[in-house]
């Protein structure tokens, strides 16, 4: 499709036009719109079915997202590098850790080669944890797409790479997510 055609279809997809008397405001609820309102939805939906299979292992969602990441580190990770990767404040890093810790899914420590710097591993019920989290969201990623074809599943991800590239390239870039994960990884 050109370009031309392109945005030809979303100004002939128009879905509503409101007007206020003297001067005019428009509000076009597009084709693109709608794509994005449900895209938010989906978002939000599959959020909320995440964090209840979570809450059922006893964790939060802060926690979780520190034992992914954790995960992906394979080893020893400081904690301020924790911070960093998931932008946020390392003083919310701190708290989300005494809380792991005390649960036993996490151990710290402090570096041999400078006192301040605190290192972050986890333990044999933190990589069960993770082990199980990984098995429930492959259920609930599988319950999200059913009915949808591999096929249909290869386009949505053309397209979600494209609304992503697209965001990428007027200079929004997410600290946490510079990478691609190839795997699906949360």
């Amino acid at each position: 499709m050109t370009k031309k055609a392109g945005k030809s279809i979303i100004n002939v997809l128009k879905i509503n036009v409101l007007r206020k008397a003297g001067d005019t405001v428009v509000v076009q609820k597009t084709v693109a719109s709608q794509a994005v309102k449900l895209l938010m939805l989906t978002d939000r939906l599959h959020r909320m079915a995440i964090e209840a299979q979570i809450e059922k292992l006893g964790i939060h969602r802060s926690q979780h997202f520190i034992l992914m990441q954790l995960s992906r580190e394979d080893g020893e990770v400081s904690q301020s590098e924790i911070a960093k990767k998931l932008d946020v404040s390392p003083a919310a890093v701190t708290v989300t850790l005494k809380k792991l810790e005390k649960s036993g899914l996490i151990e710290r420590r402090t570096a041999e080669e400078d006192a301040r710097t605190k290192i972050i591993t986890l333990t044999d019920a933190g990589r069960k944890t993770v082990e199980k989290t990984h098995r429930l969201f492959l259920e609930v990623d599988e319950q999200m797409c059913g009915g949808m074809t591999d096929a249909e599943l290869e386009a949505l991800c053309g397209y979600l790479s494209k609304m992503a590239e697209n965001l990428k390239a007027q200079g929004n870039v997410c600290p946490c997510c510079e990478e691609t994960k190839e795997d699906g990884e949360k």
